[in-house]
């Protein structure tokens, strides 16, 4: 059987490496990526190596046809995380292949190093392409990273932590002695080595404290790691404008599933139309049931001083939201989704009951913060009403028409057509967020 795609870049990769002697392993899964399940390789390489291991994932990538389309982390920093994402698409299959390499440099934690390059790269255990990190090593890795970042310890590395834990008890308190205090190594190493994975997560505010308490200069690296997320954006905002019955809601549903290897559930930000920073625009039932306001077009606008405030009120929200939650949640790399966005003023007040004209409306779009790309989704207006008979073909026909004309003032527009089935529009919406993000990748490198 052949290859896949991405396990031949894998393999090409990891053959450059060996062949101008850069030390590498694959800190965990190993086996896994070996056995073709390689669009997810962390690895960690020789630090004193890294500018040359960059440059042959280039050159690979080159000779393979793929995409550069998120990096993150500078090849100058010998401490924190490097991510490269990388893309293929399969035009006749209509497919996206993704590969996703982090390089470790260190083993570190918003900037607080936890075990440095030369531990990453010792013990490695040789298997062809695919070197191992060190057993101990990586159950100390697996056991930290969501712990850490996200609070839990991840099942499915429970039963290898522990038995790893039982079978080299020397190797893997020493490991956990170069970040934890003696105390706190061997209560971590008690209490992994019995399975006790609540009481941990219990203590993960102590173990925090601890790490902080024993690393040098740790607020002075916080503070380097936070303002280098914030200047070098990595993450995207994308607005999807369309009438209602163009399938907004279907398509940015199933992203996940052609570019989840890039963004998984937990990177993907959603926002219905304004961020709701200033107060949340969704309504619930008392048993917690969203409320959805089926036919909008049933209110009367209301008056233009009341219209002209709520309209202030808006643009303050896409402001305020933009720069306390939305621009951070870009600058971790997430993906951020607004299905509509402040464009859709321009296509349908009457659903907002607003009495102002398009003048008004755009004076306030001056002060909104614009997206990486808006999806304009555009189609037959009887096919769509077909689809959610809730507005008259007459008024889709407008909105659309309105979509079209006032194109040029929105962000990076791009027209999709939405008459064809949702596999292929999700396969043209998730191609444009790739090539965007390309785009702005080779800005930056």
């Amino acid at each position: 059987m052949n290859d896949a795609p991405d396990l031949l870049f894998i393999k090409d990769f990891f053959c450059k490496l060996q062949q101008q002697c850069i030390k590498y392993c694959i800190l965990r899964n190993a086996d896994e990526v070996k056995k073709g399940d390689a669009h997810d390789v962390d690895m960690t390489v020789d630090a004193a190596m890294l500018p040359k291991a960059e440059a042959a994932l280039s050159d690979t990538a080159k000779q393979h046809g793929w995409h550069l389309h998120l990096k993150t982390g500078k090849i100058s920093d010998r401490q924190n995380i490097k991510c490269y994402h990388y893309f293929r698409i399969d035009e006749e299959k209509e497919q996206i292949h993704i590969v996703h390499i982090d390089v470790f440099p260190t083993f570190s934690w918003k900037g607080i190093e936890l075990l440095p390059n030369r531990a990453l790269i010792s013990d490695i255990q040789p298997d062809g392409f695919f070197p191992k990190a060190a057993s101990h090593i990586e159950a100390v890795c697996n056991l930290f990273t969501r712990l850490l970042f996200n609070g839990y310890i991840k099942d499915k590395y429970k039963n290898d932590i522990q038995n790893t834990f039982l079978a080299a008890p020397e190797k893997t308190q020493q490991t956990l002695r170069y970040f934890l205090s003696e105390e706190m190594a061997t209560q971590v190493y008690n209490l992994a080595s019995s399975g006790q994975w609540s009481a941990i997560e219990q203590n993960r505010s102590l173990i925090v404290s601890c790490i902080k308490k024993t690393a040098r200069h740790h607020k002075w690296n916080y503070f380097t790691y936070v303002l280098g997320k914030a200047l070098h954006r990595k993450g995207i905002i994308m607005a999807f404008q369309g009438t209602d019955g163009s399938g907004k809601s279907t398509i940015i549903e199933g992203i996940p599933a052609v570019i989840g290897n890039s963004f998984s559930g937990d990177t993907i930000e959603y926002y219905h139309w304004r961020p709701g920073f200033l107060h949340p625009e969704k309504k619930y039932t008392a048993d917690g049931q969203l409320l959805s306001n089926v036919q909008p077009h049933t209110k009367k606008p209301q008056g233009k001083i009341k219209s002209f405030a709520k309209m202030a009120f808006y643009t303050l929200d896409y402001i305020l939201g933009y720069y306390g939650r939305v621009y951070w949640q870009a600058a971790k790399g997430h993906l951020v989704v607004f299905d509509r966005y402040y464009y859709d003023f321009y296509m349908d007040k009457i659903r907002y009951r607003l009495s102002i004209g398009d003048n008004v409306v755009r004076f306030f779009s001056h002060f909104i913060p614009r997206p990486d790309v808006t999806f304009l989704l555009i189609g037959d207006a009887r096919q769509i009403y077909n689809r959610k008979p809730e507005l008259p073909v007459e008024e889709i026909q407008k909105q659309i028409d309105t979509l079209t004309r006032y194109k040029e003032k929105f962000a990076n527009p791009v027209i999709i057509d939405v008459n064809h089935s949702i596999p292929h529009v999700r396969f043209n919406v998730c191609s444009h967020i790739l090539e965007t993000l390309t785009k702005r990748a080779g800005k930056s490198n």
